[in-house]
């Protein structure tokens, strides 16, 4: 059995962090996860730190995956090395950063094109990064009747460009063939076969003859309203690819001059 340490991102969101020489200095928030462009790896996070005399807006600050630890439920970061966070971090880690993708909230489509949801959750390995699992949320009612799909990492292929629902950024971005850039985390066709945990499929026993019939019947009966959900689970997919892509656009910034925020934040006052 793996004794591996695993961290979750949906757990570890909006966690405070905390450094400094005390190692108790409130730095901020965790905002966003970043992943590398290619391999199934978080680089690291992104964290919203206070607004500066509650009035100028501070920038993210980039903090990678084998610079902190959990202490007492809070982001622990170390202190002391200049290559901890930041743009020196990025260097050292050899990242493109431009090329860094976010996962979370991003739709889920399977090799031959089946739509399966969002990533509402990745699992990654302490230290490395390594992904172990991604969760796929396909909705509250979803959720109770049928459980949640986790999806192992060798069932996932990664991110895709090209692919998926279309990323609605800033200045509606377009591909050089004219086309709206399109993305999406692509997994195996077998993820189709993998059971769901959890929900009341599972708990009234689906192996049995009996349970599948009474199963059967509870989602005949919830169906219209298991069809009212489709539709917003396809609505949310949309808003969650809009959402991912502004943070992308956003995030892509983070590492700004400071005199042109402060320019901004002047002239808003």
């Amino acid at each position: 059995m793996s004794n591996t340490i695993t961290y979750s991102t949906k757990k570890l969101q909006g966690v405070r962090v905390v450094g400094g020489k005390s190692g108790s200095k409130r730095i901020g928030k965790v905002r966003r996860f970043v992943f590398h462009p290619t391999s199934k790896r978080c680089v690291g996070f992104i964290v919203k730190r206070p607004d500066l005399a509650l009035m100028f807006r501070r920038r993210d600050l980039f903090i990678p995956v084998d610079g902190f630890e959990i202490e007492d439920g809070r982001v622990a970061i170390f202190h002391g090395e200049k290559d901890m966070e930041g743009k020196q971090a990025i260097a050292r880690l050899g990242l493109d950063w431009d090329s860094c993708t976010m996962w979370e909230g991003m739709p889920i489509l399977t090799e031959s094109g089946e739509e399966l949801g969002t990533v509402g959750d990745v699992v990654f390995a302490r230290g490395t990064g390594k992904v172990i699992s991604i969760t796929a949320n396909q909705g509250a009612t979803a959720k109770t009747l049928l459980g949640q799909k986790v999806i192992p990492a060798k069932l996932i292929r990664g991110f895709k460009l090209g692919r998926g629902v279309e990323l609605a950024v800033e200045g509606d971005e377009v591909s050089s063939e004219g086309e709206p850039v399109r993305g999406a985390i692509l997994v195996s066709d077998q993820v189709l076969q993998t059971q769901n945990e959890g929900g009341l499929a599972e708990k009234a026993g689906q192996k049995t003859a009996v349970a599948k019939h009474k199963t059967k019947q509870a989602v005949d009966a919830a169906k219209p309203k298991v069809d009212e959900v489709a539709k917003k689970t396809g609505d949310a997919i949309n808003k969650g690819a809009y959402t991912v892509g502004k943070q992308l656009k956003a995030s892509k910034g983070m590492f700004a001059e400071f005199k042109k925020e402060y320019d901004k934040a002047v002239k808003d006052e």
